[in-house]
């Protein structure tokens, strides 16, 4: 073959488009696969987020619950007592401590109390002798101190104004001095206990963006109240124009008809712009119906186990509402006393209860942490608490690690099968051209070793037929000659067709138990006539104990092995100082070895790599070494391993080369 070359880059251009199709198909299915399984991983995030929601939620609303149902009177330090007539066991005294003194709740740091004119105050705070008198019940002096510190710093941090803006003006319960069971804990008149923690949060948005709601983060449809209705504006409006101090929809001072109007107008664009709600809508839904229903039972709990004094005025206590203050968690409301305006609430200790809450989900969100809720910043809908203003904040979602996804596998067998295939055709390949290039060597050496034969039979026989050789003896000589010519003729045939049958799979005769007497006295006549052609002598050493041992193998194969050998020998030892070749037979328990020795040149390093390769001689090494197509070898290897035994080159210290034939026993 003149070019191979040609053959290989068409071979790698085609190699590349498959590799180039294949790498992008890869690529685009490892972005789907990626981007599934970071769906997949975000869909689980969901999950523990909901659950972590809920679990935060759940162990909230004890404490909101039981700060909403607090009556208005347990924020004063002492509370007179009620004694109901007919009773055997009347209280000891007309007065108690407040249970916010006695018993302060956990995660609360203070709970205090602010009239119209700022006049702040908090029921762990005793003044004079309701203090003398709480230490002397069993309150510890330094917790007063401690709430008085705290009731310090809250002074100068709010202001009744501020707080009154932040509270719901929806009404929680009206007790009225008309009542006919006063004396009973009264039922609530709003189904909401805890108002929305986000409605301000909601309203700013509204303000800034001009999208529908539905299309924000909070829709209002699941804001439980985000607003009042409007029937309940106007009839706010209608009873601020007759100078009313409580109306039925609104606690405190009545609202100016432009901020009546405003949040009417706010409350009919919410429930127009609604949207069916997303599934963390409705999840947010259902927390806040849950934290709704437990306030309402820890309503009907706590007011059923408390003594008051009898009702004189009417009160309306609003329904509470956790906000952010300067930085501060408050729970806040407004109660109507009366003629008199007052704001009631808690200070939550915030750093405590975020470190509880972080600990209770620690094992479905170890990073995640909470921050407040602002209408600075936009709130995502499945991130939120229900019963107070705060969002998980979670860092960013890595991407996922590299995983044994059925894609990544079907594709992992896709390359491993192109490269395969790849690999086989450029082994097919690579052997077909150096068979081509053997072949052309094969057919140049054997026109060569055929052209010097057939010479010598075309001149020979002229000269005989013609009868220009006269004398006998010269006559005799030429045919020896020619003789010789076929022989070689015939040799190389020989070993052409019986490696051909290999090649196609069938070996040459069945085996046969042969003594090695018998084996080599059939070949030694041959073997001794080819050295002598070559002018040398061919030495046979076997000890008789080696002449009777028996080998199952094949005669006719192990003579063609060793003639190869011996005309190798002939061919590069001819012009050696020493013109001996020795074949030298030796048992073993498991094995004959035949040696075959020349005091030759030897063979190179390079010589060696390509000894027993088939077609391995050109027609320049033909014409500047040896004659020969170098195949004598080739066949006599795999002619051994035919027989179950081996080939092999040895060097022997004293120079030459042998060749030892290893047959089993």
């Amino acid at each position: 073959m003149k070019r191979p070359w040609q053959i290989w880059l068409l071979y790698a251009i085609g190699l590349s488009g498959v590799a180039a199709a294949l790498v992008w198909l890869t690529a685009q299915a490892l972005k789907l696969d990626g981007a599934q399984l970071l769906a997949q991983r975000q869909a689980e995030l969901e999950e523990d987020i909901t659950a972590a929601l809920w679990r935060m939620d759940s162990m909230l609303s004890p404490l909101l619950a039981e700060e909403a149902a607090r009556p208005d009177y347990v924020y004063q330090a002492v509370l007179p007592v009620q004694r109901l007539p007919g009773k055997k066991a009347e209280p000891a005294t007309d007065r108690e401590l407040s249970p916010l003194l006695t018993d302060p709740p956990e995660h609360v740091l203070l709970h205090f109390q602010i009239d119209a004119s700022g006049r702040l105050s908090s029921p762990q705070c005793p003044l004079d002798t309701d203090r003398d008198w709480a230490i002397a019940q069993g309150v510890a002096a330094e917790a007063i101190d401690k709430a008085t510190s705290r009731l310090t710093e809250l002074r100068s941090a709010i202001a009744y104004p501020a707080l009154w803006a932040q509270c719901s003006p929806q009404p929680l319960v009206d007790r009225d001095i008309r009542q006919d069971k006063a004396n009973l804990p009264p039922q609530m008149a709003n189904p909401q206990a805890i108002a929305n923690p986000y409605e301000e949060v909601v309203q700013q948005q509204l303000k800034n963006f001009s999208a529908p709601l539905s299309q924000q983060a909070v829709p209002s449809a699941v804001i439980p109240n985000a607003a009042f209705p409007s029937q309940q504006v106007e009839e706010s409006s209608a009873r601020s124009a007759q100078g009313l101090n409580a109306p039925a929809g609104q606690i405190g001072p009545p609202a100016a008809p432009e901020a009546a109007n405003n949040l009417g107008n706010n409350s009919i664009e919410s429930g127009r712009l609604a949207r069916p709600q997303s599934r963390a809508g409705s999840d947010l839904a259902k927390r806040d119906a849950a934290l709704q229903s437990y306030a309402q039972k820890a309503f009907a709990d706590q007011r059923g186990n408390l003594l008051t004094a009898p009702i004189t005025v009417r009160v309306v206590e609003g329904v509470s509402r956790p906000f952010w203050l300067d930085g501060r968690l408050l729970v806040a409301r407004r109660v109507q006393v009366g003629d008199q305006s007052f704001v009631q609430g808690c200070w939550l200790d915030w750093p405590q209860l975020k470190e509880r809450l972080k600990t209770e989900v620690a094992d479905l969100l170890p990073a995640a942490e909470l921050t407040a809720v602002s209408a600075a910043q936009p709130i995502k809908l499945s991130r939120l608490l229900a019963a107070l203003p705060v969002q998980l904040t979670l860092p960013p979602l890595s991407p996922p690690a590299a995983a044994w996804t059925p894609i990544r596998v079907s594709l992992l067998i896709a390359w491993l099968c192109v490269l395969v295939t790849a690999a086989a055709a450029a082994i097919l390949l690579h052997g077909v051209i150096t068979l081509s290039e053997r072949r052309g060597a094969f057919v140049s050496a054997v026109t060569h070793e055929l052209r010097t034969p057939l010479t010598t039979f075309r001149m020979y026989a002229e000269m005989l037929s013609e009868g220009m050789v006269a004398d006998a003896a010269q006559r005799q000589q030429y045919l020896e000659t020619l003789r010789i010519e076929a022989d070689r003729l015939a040799h190389l045939v020989e070993n052409v067709l019986q490696y051909a049958r290999l090649e196609r799979g069938r070996p040459g005769k069945r085996r046969e138990d042969v003594v090695l007497s018998a084996l080599l006295d059939r070949c030694q006549s041959r073997l001794v006539d080819r050295a002598a052609q070559a002018e040398m002598k061919l030495e046979m050493l076997i000890s008789d104990f080696d002449r009777g041992v028996t080998v199952p193998t094949d005669a006719a194969a192990v003579e063609q092995i060793l003639f190869n050998l011996v005309d190798n020998a002939c061919k590069y030892a001819s012009q050696a100082a020493d013109k001996r070749i020795h074949v030298q037979v030796a048992s073993e328990p498991r094995w004959v070895q035949i040696a075959v020795r020349d005091h030759g040149p030897g063979i190179s390093a390079a010589g060696r790599k390509k000894l027993f390769r088939p077609f391995s001689k050109s027609v320049h090494e033909a014409a500047s070494s040896a004659p020969g197509v170098g195949l004598g070898l080739a066949l006599s290897r795999r002619l051994a391993w035919e027989l179950g035994g081996r080939l092999e080159l040895r060097s022997p210290a004293e120079g030459g080369a042998a060749f030892v034939l290893t047959l089993p026993r």
